[in-house]
């Protein structure tokens, strides 16, 4: 990286760059530590990683209370905690997603936010009020009082409490900052188990994809976006493909890949899409264990899309030399070899929304674990909030500055 700043500026003397650091939010001393080579020593000795390192990001306190921020720990320093306030003076943003750089949230409307907590950018999705199973209340004033969800009672929701269990998964196709020619990104959200929509960048609608018809015996357990498509697998197996036409007005074109599943419902706790950076698209498999059934196994498959069919690899070499993280975020590989620090053909878990109710509880998954492919064991990285199992707010954020 080139120094971009004067001479002057760069022979600040360590004890007064130290203390510029410690005035800081993790946002401004990442840039500082990007300006040039003495300021990024400073950074660094004050303990802020490199920007591209996996950061996990957690509410600053419990679910049900409003908060300003929320708290950042790195990969490689899991116990030091950097607070980081929300963009624009937002409070109460409830985390969904994290894709391309960028983090997806719930807002104090329970609608969906695009926002760079380190740019402090935002981008509006279409409004919660455009999905079919939400009903707004106004005041009197034509201001949401509420929501109505579902068919089954005229209960009102208040405004911002749908938005924090309401969707499970939300995924972007690409960076959508402008600098990264971020105008054609398209958004697919996973919302109340069996429902998916999407969002192109500059339209005000969601398009509804076909929900799952088998409601109660299947759900979804996760997407990805890989190679021009988005991608869904469901508890049971089931891996979809979805292609948007240009037209608003039609509806995203659904295709089956693998219909019949695995036949391991019962045991299964979710399932996570990989895209890898070699071109394949990967399943990981989580569920109970036959001899022990309150521990959980890990299998890793390849899904062929050609010729639609899993082919089971080996926990051995199954990511290589790579590391992967998965949870709330779109599941995302990093080299190892960019990244020493982190463990080469190692899964980095935090808890995901998309679980299956009958294996909730299990031992040595709630919280964020590091689960060893080769040698089947997990190893806890930091416990569980009290909420977590059943509102989870720890997603895996990897910054794009």
């Amino acid at each position: 990286m080139a120094d971009h700043c004067a001479s002057s500026w760069s022979d600040l003397p360590w004890d007064l760059l130290d203390r510029i650091v410690q005035h800081l939010e993790l946002p401004g001393t990442l840039a500082m530590a990007a300006v040039c080579t003495s300021w990024r020593s400073a950074a660094a000795a004050s303990g802020v990683p490199r920007s591209g390192t996996p950061w996990l990001v957690s509410r600053e306190s419990e679910p049900l209370t409003k908060t300003k921020g929320s708290e950042f720990r790195n990969v490689l320093d899991p116990d030091k905690i950097h607070m980081v306030s929300y963009p624009q003076g937002r409070r109460n943003l409830s985390w969904c997603g994290a894709s391309h750089g960028w983090l997806i949230a719930s807002d104090e409307l329970s609608n969906l936010l695009i926002c760079n907590p380190f740019t402090l950018a935002m981008i509006p999705l279409p409004p919660i009020t455009d999905l079919e199973c939400v009903e707004g209340v106004y005041d009197n004033d034509r201001s949401i009082a509420g929501y109505y969800y579902g068919n089954s009672d005229k209960l009102i929701s208040p405004p911002d409490y749908i938005g924090r269990w309401f969707y499970q998964k939300v995924v972007l196709s690409s960076d959508p900052s402008p600098s990264h020619g971020g105008g054609d990104y398209i958004a697919m959200a996973i919302y109340g188990n069996n429902q998916v929509s999407f969002a192109r960048a500059r339209e005000n609608s969601w398009r509804h994809g076909t929900a799952l018809s088998e409601m109660g015996k299947d759900s979804y357990a996760d997407c990805v976006y890989h190679n021009g498509r988005f991608y869904t697998v469901t508890m049971c197996g089931v891996v979809e493909t979805w292609d948007l036409n240009k037209e608003p007005a039609h509806e995203p074109n659904k295709q089956v890949i693998i219909a019949g599943g695995d036949g391991r419902y019962r045991r299964i706790l979710t399932r996570f899409l990989v895209s890898t950076p070699w071109g394949c698209l990967l399943q990981i498999r989580t569920q109970r264990r036959n001899d022990h059934p309150r521990k959980v196994m890990v299998d890793v498959f390849e899904v062929n899309v050609k010729e639609r069919k899993l082919v089971r690899l080996s926990s051995a070499t199954a990511f290589q030399e790579y590391t992967v993280f998965v949870g709330l975020n779109e599941s995302v590989c990093l080299h190892t070899k960019d990244y020493k620090e982190l463990r080469p053909n190692h899964v980095y878990f935090a808890t995901p929304w998309l679980t299956q109710e009958a294996n909730f509880g299990l031992r040595g998954w709630k919280g964020v674990v590091i689960y060893d492919l080769e040698n089947q064991t997990f190893e806890e990285v930091l416990p569980a909030s009290k909420h977590s199992a059943f509102c989870p707010q720890q997603v895996w954020f990897i910054p794009n500055i």
